[in-house]
């Protein structure tokens, strides 16, 4: 089920990652966050996803005109809509001033009825490091074999329950016994003058 509104801005950044999102100079995608009346964020879908094609399909599945605003620089937005917008700039500025001019030209023209799908259609390539041959590894200690060195037999509760077991509870039981053995005398003493 696809919410359709007056307008549907799909934007795709390409190579961002949600650890981006908290640095400095995206000021106007956060202000929009935390003004937007709700928000959903996902910090990582498997494979990436293929927003153009995405945006392509909410146009058809909602009836509505899709505009490409990387074809048109100046598109105005003819509601209903899906607009698709890719943010190429290497500038993080660039790119979050890009999106605040978008977003309030569509606050202009359609109030406040309107979603922003803002994502990544190629997932960022970490590198990978170094990896050391097996001659440039530095031989591991040999770890002690055993049943001991492998798992842990004592825990604190365990060790506490054992304290009381056999320290306490023999102490314990032995002074019950000493109770139970006080006798009544048989007979009184006789007096002695």
């Amino acid at each position: 089920m696809v919410d359709c509104r007056k307008a549907i801005l799909v934007v795709d950044e390409p190579e961002l990652h949600s650890s981006d999102l908290g640095h400095r100079g995206r000021t106007g995608l956060k202000t929009q966050i935390q003004e937007a009346k709700s928000s959903v964020q996902i910090p990582f879908v498997k494979d990436g996803v293929d927003l153009e094609a995405l945006a392509e399909q909410l146009a058809t599945k909602c009836s509505v005109l899709f505009v490409d605003a990387d074809a048109d620089r100046d598109f105005e937005v003819k509601a209903p809509s899906v607009i698709f917008k890719t943010l190429n700039s290497d500038s993080v500025e660039e790119n979050d001033s890009i999106f605040t001019k978008m977003i309030s030209n569509l606050e202009s023209q359609v109030q406040d009825n309107f979603m922003v799908l803002y994502s990544s259609s190629q997932t960022k390539d970490f590198p990978k490091k170094h990896r050391l041959s097996t001659r440039q590894l530095a031989p591991s200690p040999s770890k002690p074999a055993g049943l001991f060195h492998s798992y842990t037999f004592f825990s604190q509760g365990i060790f506490m329950g054992l304290l009381i077991a056999f320290i306490i509870a023999p102490i314990a039981v032995m002074g019950i016994f000493w109770n139970l053995s006080v006798q009544q005398p048989q007979r009184f003493e006789k007096k002695q003058n």
